[in-house]
Order: C-alpha cells, then sequence, then structure tokens
C-alpha cells in the first residue's frame, strides 16, 4: 500500500506584499480615473513589475496553501501582466471583455471567500471586482466618459482596502493580536 506524505515549506506570507503592490497599482489606476494626471504611461510602465511581483505572491501562497490568496493574486498578475498588450492593441472590445472576464473571476473567489473567517477579504474582492467590470466599461466607446469618475473611485477604494488590509496582517503579525479589525468571525 503506498504511504501519502504531504512536504511543507515553511515560507514568509505573501499576503502583505501582494496587497501593498495591488494597492500600489489599484491607486494609479483611481487617481487615472479621477483626472488626477492623464497619460497611460506609467500605468503601463509599472503593470509588469507589479504583475510579476503578484505573480511570485502567488507562487509563495500556493506554496503555502493558501488557495484563495493565491487565485486572487493570480488573477490580478496574469491580468497586469496581459495588461501593455491590451491596452496597446487598440481593440476596444477586446479590452472590454478581457477585463470583465477578470473581475467575474475576482467575483467568483469573493463569494468563495465568505465561507472563511476573515470577512474583509470577500469585501475587498467584491469591491475589486466591481471595479474590474467599470474598467472594461470603460473600454465601450460609448459609455467611456460617463463612468471614468465611478472607476477612479471603486479603485480608489479598493487601492485603500488592499493598503489597510496589508497593514492590519503586518500588525497582526509582528504583535501577534489584532491591532487593526480584519473583521474575523469565529
Amino acid at each position: 500500500m503506498a504511504e501519502e506524505s504531504n512536504v511543507h515549506i515553511k515560507l514568509a506570507g505573501a499576503e502583505v506584499l501582494g496587497l501593498f503592490l495591488v494597492s500600489m497599482i489599484a491607486i494609479l489606476v483611481g487617481m487615472y480615473g479621477l483626472e488626477v494626471f492623464d497619460g497611460l504611461g506609467v500605468i503601463l510602465n509599472v503593470a509588469a513589475v507589479v504583475g510579476t511581483g503578484l505573480l511570485l505572491c502567488t507562487i509563495v501562497a500556493y506554496l503555502n496553501e493558501n488557495i484563495l490568496v493565491s487565485a486572487a493574486f493570480g488573477l490580478f498578475a496574469i491580468f497586469l501582466l496581459g495588461f501593455v498588450g491590451m491596452a496597446s492593441g487598440g481593440d476596444a472590445m477586446a479590452a472590454e471583455i478581457y477585463t470583465i472576464f477578470f473581475g467575474l473571476g475576482l467575483l467568483v473567489v469573493g463569494i468563495v471567500a465568505f465561507a472563511q473567517p476573515v470577512k474583509i477579504l470577500p469585501i475587498f474582492l467584491i469591491i475589486a471586482a466591481l471595479a474590474f467590470f467599470m474598467l472594461g466599461l470603460w473600454f465601450d466607446p460609448d459609455m467611456s466618459e460617463d463612468v471614468r469618475m465611478i472607476v477612479g473611485l471603486l479603485w480608489t477604494v479598493a487601492s485603500l482596502m488592499a493598503l489597510y488590509m496589508a497593514t492590519a496582517i503586518a500588525f497582526l503579525v509582528v504583535k501577534g493580536k489584532v491591532v487593526l479589525p480584519l473583521l474575523i468571525k469565529a
């Protein structure tokens, strides 16, 4: 009879770094949506670096058997790694579908995340999914200016939530107790 054994590799948690990376790109998209700056140059230049960082966080989360985090960061990573090609491709309908698809993926992960005890995570993932949906609609030429401010607000809220969660998790790990609430239900 075959024996089953699991090998566990002790790695640092990827959650804090990944959330900081998500917050960094989300604030750029939010500020672009709120017309703080014009031009996609900074977002295009940062997207691949943040996507690569999130891909590494996805691998670490996967090795630590954190399926929800690896699914969420993996979706963000793949989106960002394909963002430059998508944004420069010139096909608005393809960009819209590409973006909305990732929003749908995050929505599914967010709904599944309600089964775990930290309730701020699914709230964040659902807000991020809505931000992706609206970003996708922004590529539609008929709706572009109507949704720009909504896109900016949703991405700014997502950025602030990711920053808050990263800080709260960092305090939890360093202090060994909850300093900032993460809406943990027993």
